[in-house]
């Protein structure tokens, strides 16, 4: 009996040995995601205050934010919501981003300005991240 189960466990190592090898499918980091790979531009799409829907005001519909691979990027605010914030730069400002945490947060700084933002969502073709406004837990939804 033992050398029928010691053959079919031999027997079974062949048959999985002799499998063809399968391709795995790299699966792109964070960074690859944020940047397509080398530059990428986001727009506001969705926005939510204390987990209500809120609609996009007019000064923050035309947002951007350009993340590049090597660590730059941009922020593009064509209509400030608050020309006294140096929170709220127009028409542009050079930000440098990073993720930290193991790609959990990513924080965002510019010469003026500085953020970092929960990551909830990030594929190629969304970008859901969160932090703590004014108004409480803010979630933003963010589309290339």
């Amino acid at each position: 009996m033992r050398s029928l189960i010691g053959l079919l466990g031999l027997g079974a190592l062949v048959w999985t040995g002799c499998q063809p090898d399968k391709k795995d499918t790299p699966t792109p980091d964070s960074t690859q995601l944020l940047t397509g790979g080398s530059s990428r531009t986001w727009r506001l799409q969705t926005l939510s205050v204390r987990g209500s829907s809120q609609a996009i005001p007019p000064c923050r519909a035309d947002d951007r934010w350009t993340f590049r691979s090597d660590g730059t990027g941009t922020f593009q605010n064509s209509t400030p919501c608050d020309l006294n914030d140096p929170n709220d730069p127009s028409p542009s400002v050079s930000i440098r981003w990073r993720f930290t945490n193991n790609n959990r947060y990513l924080a965002i700084e510019g010469t003026t300005y500085f953020a970092t933002y929960e990551v909830i969502q990030l594929s190629d073709n969304i970008l859901v991240w969160e932090y703590t406004g004014g108004d409480g837990l803010v979630q933003e939804t963010w589309i290339p």
